[in-house]
């Protein structure tokens, strides 16, 4: 008897490869970010009213600025969605706990670190957008999910594998049909069998579909 229930291939790999790259950007990020606001915020007036510093220092340095503001919504965007997938991993018990919420609070910490300037404000407005763009992002996932999970019953035959000259090679098509099913809420079972022209069959139907 195979597996029946398809599960996904591990995945944890990829995300701390990911969280590797994204550290490193928000390194040279945060770096090259600071060391110009050190510069330029010397030349704003200490003895303004803080919203007249923040425009004061969005005057003289928009051009860069803007700059700052589009990479910081990519990293933002690109932070979150992998924190979603980080607590996705650490709710399904996939992957060390203790690295994930690490992880975790390291992304926390790297969005905050932007708001700790007379731009957090602009920043926090960023963060805020970006998160909505995830949500929605992964809104309309989980609705393209649900739709493809529904056109399934149980029951249904979804492949017919063969023929096979032995039940050995046939088992071993419907192992590598499985391992590339990506539905992992939809479970599958198989029926090989010997057929009338001597050739074994495998048909991978619905067994269950998972809440």
């Amino acid at each position: 008897m195979i597996e029946k229930t398809i599960e996904k291939k591990p995945v944890t790999k990829g995300l701390y490869i990911m969280q590797g790259v994204l550290l490193i950007g928000w390194i040279a990020y945060l770096i090259s970010f600071y060391l110009f606001y050190k510069e330029a915020y010397f030349y704003v007036d200490k003895r303004l009213p803080i919203l007249l510093k923040v425009l004061s220092f969005l005057n003289s340095n928009w051009n860069e600025m803007f700059i700052y503001f589009v990479l910081s919504f990519f990293l933002f965007t690109g932070t979150l969605l992998l924190s979603y997938l980080l607590y996705f991993t650490y709710k399904s018990a996939q992957g060390p706990k203790m690295i994930n919420l690490f992880l975790l609070g390291l992304n926390i910490l790297l969005c905050l670190s932007l708001l700790i300037n007379i731009n957090g404000f602009p920043f926090a407005v960023i963060l805020i957008l970006a998160a909505s763009l995830v949500y929605i992002m992964l809104i309309l996932s989980k609705s393209k999910f649900g739709k493809e999970v529904s056109q399934y019953e149980e029951g249904d035959v979804i492949e017919i594998k063969g023929p096979f000259n032995t039940q050995e090679e046939a088992q071993e098509e419907v192992i590598r049909f499985l391992k590339s099913w990506s539905k992992a809420k939809v479970v599958l079972d198989k029926d090989i069998y010997l057929d009338s022209d001597n050739k074994y069959y495998a048909d991978i139907f619905v067994e269950a579909i998972k809440e």
